[in-house]
């Protein structure tokens, strides 16, 4: 890293005053998300003298946004007094995407998603996308959960829906829906599913954890988190995220083995961002800070508006929330946050350095602890907020959603730098804000109820106001400080490298809020940063009767309820108690369950130097009543007499009393806001509580008064209990009550105005202008009783005449217009309403007729439409002028253009329908071929069509016919090759055709093996009668046979016994069953999809039949001679997907008769295998070749012809016996004849008395290579002793017989 070599920062380089214009507001239809503006004031020099009192004045402005900008004089410009040479500060590191709640719970998911698909083996490579962009699958899951679930959306139809609310076109409806499902199916549906089964499990852990948590300070990883020992270490699996152990057995379901792939925890599952936080980034000086600001800003900006050459704030501030919002795009920041003042030094000068000539009131040092301010009654200094604190800024860096410590004000300066745009939410918000942020990320709020309280999360004011939340914003620039109030919340981000400076204060009137931030700090066990009581204490010890003591006298009264409530409380348990001395007491005593302040009283034991609040006694240890004690700071006496202190103190209640009589009596009498005043005064001066009452229900019935007079002229919404009386009699009764009452009430001179315009207009409406055919005049007087909002009997009569004429109009006019239902339906209404019926209104009558008329013409058109209602060619005509009535013209409909225009389409499109189907049934679909025939796909789609159709034809049935036919095609097929196969069907048809193809044409190929007729491959297994190398796994021989010494024969040379384990041949279709299909198939009207394949099938499996056929007559009968041809055949018809039934038994029954094997039974005395003398021959004469030294698989078949046979192969009578450890294999060779005596061939020759030895090579193969050892991460002693037993076990493997190969 560069540095600055301790130079001074060169305060040039940067802004030191606004450029801008203040008083020009920004224009707030421009600002992203259309936010509203707080509120800038500028106050004057003499304002300007007092901070906390001008603050104060703007305060019942101000609250209504929670923030606002205070622009000061142009001649105040405070020197930076902060020493640069020296200052170094650390950031934090910033992920945009990661601050933003939605955007991080989206991540969370994604991560939750990725590490799932790990731990099963099938990890999702990269998200699934749509239309060039991916798919957003938390907002995905959302919304299909909001539907009910996937099957519920699938069988409603609901994934276009949910395409649309994701931002995709409509126009990509079909693709659109697949894309989103399969999406869903593949990626979130397994972990959805997992998550349920498992949320019980994961609950019941985090429970625990917490438990563990709350009462152990430490935790190792060679623990086990479910049972908490730490024994059987080598079971012990640590997770890959948080490296946490479990033992295999604790887990559920328990595993038996270590995971071959990453492995997570339950936790990391479905917990990801529990402990989500900023990094510590790099120590920078604020040179070096600048130049890395400056260089981000301009690359980022770099591409994006090159054309325009500069940054505007509405482009920083439209970007920055692209980015928060982007799930995909991360963006990474430093912010130079939560700098000590007391370490670093401020920008404003010490108080104690300012002359007091140039004493600046505005110095953020000095407001903490002004003497309005609160704070002063704190004994100690608190960092951020009784002392300043520091914040660097680079573009984009950020802070999130919080208000202030204890609900406090908090006032934040710029001294140089670029702009912070700031959001505030106000105070009266607040449980609406917090209800949005919970119902926006409730993950989050379940993994940190106490969110809100960390100061790292976002939430688009879009959201926001979509939940009726206010919020504003305000743009801080240099040399202008932002003020934000109680309980507001409030976030924004910077627009570069600038540097601010913020301290927190509280005025007088903060007091109420103090106690209520208390008590919510208790709530969710939040350590406060003072304890609210003593600061009441203090203030009663040490403030002067002459100072305003309202606010102190108020929270007073409230603390002594408040702490004899709790002490009466746990009285009731027969607790010892204990006044604590000056001399023992213990300062800053915190509960150890909830850590609020314990500074009036607290509970303690003998066991522990803890203490708790009178709440938690019980948490505090599990020792009985009797060791543990109440210790008070004040008794009960105490508590009183300083409490009445403060109350009694300031005026007495005789000169309120006076004070009130006076005010009542002088002229003019007070207002609404001096009696509240008053009444406030004398609850504080402990005046009788008669007197109180008193004043307290007269205040009522002013109230009263005015809410009425205010309804009255239309200030506050009418209620129904008020609109009981017309409005001049309501009028008039109201000024009588105002002269019972003797106050100057306001709006009086309104009320009685009002009373006399209202007389003056029932005086105009005579029963002559009632009467008369004067429209113009009628309507003047009207318009001039609606503005008076005038009720009288005559006024409504006027009102019904005039809207009878205007309804007859406005249904004229209806009926010659195109029919609308919600216009006739609304007519009817109004008829209703001026009491009109169709007994005495004709024109009433038709209109009722007409929508009746009109309803069920549209509803039959929208049928034709969709297809319900279908109709004859020849009503074409008709349905298009459905509307004219030639019985009654005069309920004839006049229909709407679109709808008509959309009958015309419908049927142009169902009769451009059925000619398609048409031209498919009787042209295409009858052509020789089933290969140029038309789709299936082709005659689905016009069969969906037919839904919409608006004619009735008789193709529909023969399409619908010809489909069911396919149908059951498909059923054949999937019946023929699928046999309880778990693969889908086109994989199995394709699967076939490549066996078929493979293994018919595989006769005259070197180097292939196995009933398969593949290359060699894995573990293999070779026949010792034939020798042929087979693959373990296409025979399903187990492993620990294939490696054992025992003798093998395979399937060809013994087939009546070994048949069974080739797992295939129960599921082989018959080439008479394809057969069946093709025949079948050409007689539909359609092409089958993988009909091209079957026939392929056909054609591969009818060729090859022929060929075996051919060689089955190539001799009268086949001989010895014959037997390596009719092993080779048998063989591949084996491993054929296709059965040959006939032919295969045919080759069977001839290597039983010419070769067969009699069964161990049979020879109980010597424990042999008798086989005829052709095995026998092929057995020696290969003996030499099957050894993996000297011949692999990949050589010649170990078969020889009989011209290649020695003389000696065949002799008179020999009996070969092969003896080995376990099993013996005893040959008996009948003798060979000349071909010229084919009848002596098959005479059973005795076995001779003398055997010869078969000689069995016995090799070892190459050193296998080293297994991985199961466990991933095992502690090193254990898993030096485990690699070593494994390398001895491998080492020490018997050597394998020459027929195992791997």
């Amino acid at each position: 890293m560069t540095t600055d070599g301790g130079l001074p920062f060169d305060l040039s380089t940067v802004k030191t005053t606004s450029s801008k214009d203040e008083k020009p507001t920004v224009d707030s239809t421009k600002r992203i998300f259309g936010i509203k503006e707080a509120p800038t004031f500028y106050p004057t020099k003499d304002e300007f003298k007092d901070p906390l009192s001008y603050i104060e004045k703007i305060s019942p402005e101000g609250e209504k946004y929670g923030i606002i900008k205070i622009v000061p004089p142009k001649d105040y410009k405070p020197e930076f007094s902060l020493k640069t040479e020296n200052f170094r500060f650390k950031t934090r590191i910033q992920k945009l995407n990661s601050m933003e709640g939605e955007t991080r719970t989206n991540v969370n998911y994604l991560e939750q998603l990725t590490k799932y698909h790990i731990l099963t083996g099938r990890p999702v490579g990269k998200i699934p996308q749509l239309d060039k962009r991916p798919i957003d699958l938390y907002k995905l899951k959302n919304e299909v959960a909001l539907r009910g679930g996937v099957q519920e959306v699938t069988r409603l139809k609901k994934w276009a829906e949910i395409g649309r609310i994701l931002g995709y076109a409509r126009k990509q409806c079909t693709s659109m829906s697949n894309a989103l499902k399969s999406a869903y199916q593949k990626v979130i549906l397994p972990y959805e599913i997992w998550y349920a089964k498992h949320k019980e499990d994961v609950e019941h852990i985090v429970k625990k954890e917490d438990s563990i948590t709350s009462h152990s300070s430490s935790s190792t990883s060679d623990t086990c988190e479910i049972c908490q020992k730490n024994e059987n270490e080598e079971k012990l699996l640590l997770c890959d995220g948080c490296n946490r152990g479990y033992h295999m057995y604790c887990l559920t379901p328990p595993l038996t083995s270590i995971p071959k792939t990453d492995w997570y925890c339950l936790q990391c599952l479905t917990a990801v961002g529990k402990d989500y936080g900023f990094e510590d980034g790099e120590e920078y000086s604020l040179g070096d800070f600048h130049k890395v600001c400056d260089k981000f800003k301009n690359e980022w900006f770099q591409k994006t508006i090159a054309e325009k050459g500069t940054v505007s704030e509405q482009d920083c501030e439209n970007e920055f929330w692209r980015l928060v919002e982007n799930p995909h795009e991360t963006c990474q920041v430093e912010y130079g946050a939560d700098l000590h003042s007391t370490q670093h030094g401020s920008g404003f000068m010490a108080a104690e350095q300012m002359p007091k000539a140039a004493f600046d009131p505005w110095n953020l040092n000095v407001i903490p602890v002004a003497p309005q301010s609160l704070f002063t009654h704190i004994k100690t200094d608190i960092s951020g907020m009784m002392v300043p604190w520091l914040y660097v800024g680079m573009c984009f860096s950020a802070f999130c959603w919080h208000n202030e410590d204890h609900y406090t004000y908090s006032i934040n300066y710029m001294h140089w730098g670029e702009t912070k745009t700031w959001y505030g939410v106000p105070g009266s918000d607040t449980a609406k804000f917090e209800d949005t942020m919970k119902k926006a990320v409730p993950e989050l709020f379940e993994q940190q109820p106490d969110l809100l309280f960390q100061l790292v999360t976002m939430l688009s004011p879009e959201r926001l106001l979509k939940e009726n939340v206010n919020v504003y914003a305000v743009d801080q620039r240099p040399g202008q400080f932002v003020v934000t109030y109680p309980k507001a919340y409030h976030s924004g981000f910077n627009h570069g490298f600038n540097f601010c400076e913020a301290v927190n204060f509280a005025p007088g009137e903060w007091i109420d809020y103090g106690l209520e931030c208390v008590k919510r700090y208790k709530e969710f066990r939040r350590q406060p940063c003072f304890s609210h009581d003593e600061l009441l204490v203090t203030a009663a010890q040490n403030m002067k009767s002459t100072e305003e003591m309202g606010w102190l006298k108020r929270g007073l009264l409230e603390m002594q309820k408040r702490e004899l409530k709790e002490r009466n409380a746990i009285r009731t348990r027969r607790m010892k108690e204990s006044v604590l001395s000056n001399s023992t007491e213990r300062e800053e005593l915190q509960c150890v369950f909830c850590n609020c302040y314990s500074y009036l009283s607290f509970v303690g034991c003998e066991c522990t130097e803890k203490v708790s609040c009178l709440d938690h006694s019980a948490e505090l240890c599990t020792c009985d009543l009797s060791s543990k004690t109440l210790y008070l700071r004040f008794t009960d006496k105490q508590l009183d007499e300083m409490t009445k202190k403060v109350i009694n103190s300031g005026s007495n209640p005789d000169d309120w009393i006076e004070k009130v009589n006076k005010v009542l009596t002088t002229q003019p009498g007070p207002t609404m806001k001096g009696l509240r005043e008053l009444l406030k005064e004398g609850q504080e001066a402990n005046v009788p509580q008669e007197n109180l009452d008193t004043l307290k229900d007269y205040i009522d019935v002013v109230d009263n008064w005015v809410t009425d007079a205010e309804r009255v002229l239309n200030f506050k919404s009418e209620s129904k209990s008020s609109t009981s009386k017309r409005r001049d009699q309501r009028v008039k009764d109201l000024i009588e009550k105002a002269t019972l009452i003797g106050f100057d009430v306001p709006h009086l001179d309104q009320l009685k105005s009002y009373s006399e315009k209202l007389q003056d207009f029932t005086a105009k409406l005579t029963d002559h202008v009632l009467n008369s055919n004067d429209t113009e005049l009628q309507m003047k007087l009207y318009l001039e009783g609606q503005q008076l909002r005038a009720d009288s009997i005559k006024f409504n009569q006027l009102k019904n005449s005039l809207e009878s004429c205007s309804w007859e109009e406005q249904v004229a006019k209806a009926i010659s217009m195109p029919f609308n239902q919600k216009i006739f339906r609304k007519l009817i209404k109004d008829a209703e309403d001026l009491g009109l019926n169709d007994s005495n209104t004709p024109l009433l009558k038709r209109l009722v007729k007409m929508e009746e008329r009109g309803r069920e013409l549209v509803q039959r058109i929208e049928n034709i439409c969709k297809g319900k209602e279908k109709i004859e060619f020849h009503q074409e005509s008709t349905i298009l002028n459905i509307g004219e009535d030639q019985q009654n013209p005069e309920l004839s409909i006049i229909l709407d253009t679109n709808l008509l225009n959309r009958l015309k389409n419908a049927m142009t499109r169902s009769k451009s329908t059925l000619n398609e189907i048409e031209i498919l049934l009787n042209q295409q679909s009858t052509k020789p071929s089933v290969m140029d025939r038309p789709s299936l796909t082709e005659a689905q789609r016009l069969m969906s069509l037919c839904r919409e159709l608006c004619f009735k034809s008789d193709l529909v049935p023969r399409l619908s016919k010809a489909l069911t036919q396919m149908s059951a095609w498909n059923d054949q097929v999937r019946a023929t090759f699928m046999n309880g196969r778990q693969k889908s069907l086109e994989t199995v048809i394709r699967e076939s055709v490549s066996n078929v193809q493979r293994i018919t044409t595989s006769e005259d190929k070197k180097g292939i093996w196995c009933i398969c007729r593949k290359a060699e491959s894995g573990l293999m297994i070779e026949c010792d009668i034939c020798h042929e190398w087979y693959h373990s796994s296409c025979l399903k021989v187990p492993r620990n046979v294939v490696r054992s010494s025992s003798s093998y024969i395979c399937l060809i040379c013994h087939p009546t016994e070994s048949s069974k384990r080739v797992t295939h041949l129960s599921r082989q279709p018959k080439l008479e069953e394809i057969t069946d299909l093709i025949t079948t198939g050409e007689l539909l009207k359609f092409r089958p999809k993988d009909y091209n394949i079957i026939v392929d099938i056909h054609n591969y499996m009818q060729d090859y039949r022929n060929r075996v056929q051919a060689f089955c007559r190539s001799r009268t009968q086949l001989g010895l001679q014959d037997i390596p041809k009719i092993k080779h055949y048998l063989r591949t018809l084996i491993g054929l997907e296709v059965s040959l039934q006939d032919e295969t038994e045919f080759l069977r029954s001839k290597i039983q008769s010419l070769v067969p094997i009699t069964p161990p039974s049979l020879n109980t005395n010597n424990n042999t295998v008798v086989i005829s003398s052709s095995s026998s021959s092929s057995s020696s004469s290969s003996s030499s070749s099957s050894s993996p030294s000297s011949t692999s698989p990949s050589a010649s078949p170990p078969y020889k012809s009989d011209s290649a046979r020695s003389d000696t192969d065949y002799t008179a009578t020999t009996t070969t016996t092969t003896t080995t450890t376990d099993r013996k294999l005893t040959t008996t060779v009948r003798p060979s004849y000349p071909t010229s005596s084919p009848k002596r061939r098959n005479q059973e020759i005795p076995a001779s008395s003398k055997p010869q030895k078969i000689i069995k090579l016995t090799v070892k193969p190459p050193s296998l290579p080293i297994k991985k050892h199961g466990k991933k991460r095992q502690y090193s002693s254990e898993e030096d002793k485990h690699h070593g037993k494994k390398q001895k076990q491998l080492h020490d493997d018997a050597p394998y017989r020459s027929h195992h190969r791997l």
